[in-house]
C-alpha cells in the first residue's frame, strides 16, 4: 500500500516541477499574443475622448491583462511592439504602447496605421514584443506637395515626431497640422553604428535620440522642364514695323537743311600762318536752273479780249494805273481786265452825272471798242449788248 502512494506524489511532483519550468520559460522568452483589432475613434466614442489627439501617435491601447504579463516579463524600456497582418507576414510595423484599458481580447490602433496593413474593423493582429536599436537618420518623402507649403514643414514635423516612438522603413504616417491631414512616407533609416544586425527589421527608435530628418522630393512632383542653353538655341531674326510714312512732311525741307548745313567757318594752317578765306559758293539745285529756264521760255500772251455777248470788245486806250490808287499817291499798273473795270466805272459816274443835268467829256473808249455807237442810259443793256433787261 505504501509503494503506490510513493509512486503517486513522485508523479504529483513531476507535474509541478514540468509547470513551473514551463513558466518559468514563458516569464524568460518574448511577450506575444493576437488580439482583435479596431480603431482608436471607437475607443474615443466609448470613452469621449478626442478622437485626432489619439490618431496624432503611433501608440496601441492594450489590454490590463497584458501589462500584468510584460511586468513578469525581461524587456527592455521603453517598451516596443511588433505588428503583423496575420494574412500578409510582410507587412509589419512597429509601435509603442499608450495604455493598458482596452477590454480583453482587443486592442485599439491609429486607423492610418490599419490603412498601412490593410486591417478592417474587427480583424485578427498578431503583437509581438520587440527590441530596436535608436535611429540616427531618417529620410522622408511627402506624398503631396501641399506638404511643402507650409511656411515651415521641418518645425511641424520635428513637433509631429515627438508623439511617435518608432519609424519603420516603408510605412506612410499621417501628420495633421490646420485642420488638414499630410501623409509622409518613410524611405529610409540607420541605426547607431550605421547598419541593421542580418535578420533584423529596418526600423528605428526615436524616443530620446538625435536624429537627422532629410527630405526627398515628394511623389506627385513634376520637374520643370530645363531651358535650353543660350547658344543651342538659334536665335530668330528680330523684325521690327516701319514706322508710318509722314505725308505731310515735305522732302525739299530736308534738303535744303542739308545743303544749308554745309560748313561755312574758317580753319587754321598748322604751321601758324593765316590761312586766305575762301568764299564758299553753294551749288544751285539743277532743279532749279531747269524750271527758271522753263519760265523764260514759255510764251506770254498776246490778244484781245472778248465780251460775254458775242460783241468785239470796244478798243480804246490801255489804262495802265488805278485812279482811286493815283488819287491816294499810290499808282499801280494792272492787266486788260482790271483797266476795262475802271473805264466802265468812269463810265458810270458820267452816266449818273448826265442824269443829274451835270454835262462833262465823255470818257476815253478803251482800244477796241466802236466810237460812234450811242451811248444808252440803261448800264445792264450796255453790257447786254444794247437790249433792256425787263
Amino acid at each position: 500500500a505504501q509503494v503506490p502512494r510513493a509512486s503517486g506524489a513522485r508523479e504529483a511532483e513531476g507535474v509541478v516541477n514540468a509547470a513551473v519550468a514551463m513558466f518559468a520559460g514563458m516569464m524568460s522568452g518574448p511577450f506575444a499574443d493576437t488580439y482583435k483589432c479596431h480603431s482608436v475613434s471607437m475607443l474615443a466614442a466609448e470613452n469621449r475622448r478626442d478622437p485626432e489627439q489619439l490618431e496624432r501617435s503611433d501608440k496601441v491601447v492594450l489590454p490590463p491583462s497584458t501589462l500584468e504579463r510584460l511586468a513578469h516579463l525581461e524587456i527592455s524600456y521603453p517598451m516596443m511592439f511588433e505588428l503583423t497582418n496575420p494574412h500578409f507576414q510582410e507587412l509589419r510595423l512597429h509601435c509603442g504602447v499608450l495604455e493598458f484599458i482596452a477590454p480583453e481580447g482587443m486592442i485599439y490602433l491609429p486607423y492610418w496605421m490599419m490603412e498601412n496593413m490593410h486591417l478592417q474593423e474587427g480583424d485578427m493582429l498578431h503583437v509581438r514584443s520587440s527590441t530596436i536599436p535608436k535611429g540616427t537618420y531618417v529620410k522622408l518623402q511627402p506624398q503631396t506637395s501641399d506638404f511643402i507649403k507650409i511656411s515651415n514643414p521641418k518645425a511641424v514635423l520635428e513637433a509631429t515626431l515627438r508623439n511617435f516612438s518608432a519609424l519603420t522603413k516603408g510605412e506612410v504616417i499621417r501628420i495633421f497640422y490646420n485642420q488638414k491631414k499630410y501623409d509622409i512616407g518613410v524611405v529610409e533609416v540607420k541605426p547607431e553604428g550605421g547598419r541593421f544586425r542580418p535578420g533584423r527589421p529596418e526600423a528605428v527608435c526615436i524616443i530620446e535620440a538625435d536624429v537627422q530628418v532629410d527630405f526627398a522630393p515628394p511623389a506627385d512632383y513634376v520637374e520643370e522642364p530645363k531651358p535650353e542653353p543660350a547658344a543651342a538655341r538659334p536665335q530668330a531674326p528680330v523684325v521690327r514695323e516701319a514706322p508710318p510714312p509722314n505725308l505731310e512732311h515735305d522732302s525739299s525741307e530736308d534738303e535744303a537743311a542739308a545743303t544749308a548745313a554745309a560748313f561755312q567757318g574758317s580753319g587754321q594752317r598748322l604751321d601758324g600762318k593765316t590761312g586766305k578765306a575762301k568764299k564758299v559758293v553753294l551749288p544751285v539745285p539743277k532743279e532749279a536752273e531747269a524750271g527758271a529756264s522753263e519760265d523764260a521760255a514759255k510764251p506770254r500772251f498776246v490778244g484781245s479780249s472778248g465780251t460775254l455777248s458775242g460783241k468785239p470788245a470796244p478798243s480804246g486806250p490801255t489804262i495802265t494805273a488805278d485812279p482811286a490808287a493815283e488819287a491816294l499817291g499810290n499808282a499801280t499798273t494792272f492787266g486788260p481786265a482790271l483797266a476795262r473795270t475802271a473805264w466802265l466805272r468812269r463810265l458810270n459816274e458820267e452816266r449818273e452825272a448826265r442824269a443829274q443835268g451835270v454835262t462833262s467829256a465823255s470818257p476815253v473808249a478803251p482800244s477796241g471798242a466802236p466810237a460812234s455807237e450811242p451811248q444808252s442810259d440803261d448800264y445792264w443793256a450796255n453790257l447786254s449788248g444794247g437790249k433792256t433787261l425787263r
